[in-house]
């Protein structure tokens, strides 16, 4: 098996580091993304969904004292 000089050694590992670290570095970033917009979007459907009851009641209240 061939030695390889120490700075081949040296610079062959802080590649390997550089590149490993900018892979987790993404996919870590990536999952922050999918989460936040996951949380967004159920944040969003409550809001609808309330939104909708809150102005079916006022329009249930509406008719009701029109009668």
């Amino acid at each position: 098996m061939a030695r390889y000089a120490w700075y081949t050694r040296a610079t062959d590992t802080l590649h390997r580091l550089t590149v490993l670290t900018i892979i987790g570095g993404s996919l870590y970033m990536t999952g922050g993304l999918v989460y936040t917009l996951y949380m967004n979007g159920k944040r969003y459907e409550q809001k609808v969904i309330t939104d909708k009851k809150d102005e079916m009641n006022q329009l249930e209240g509406a008719v009701s004292s029109s009668e």
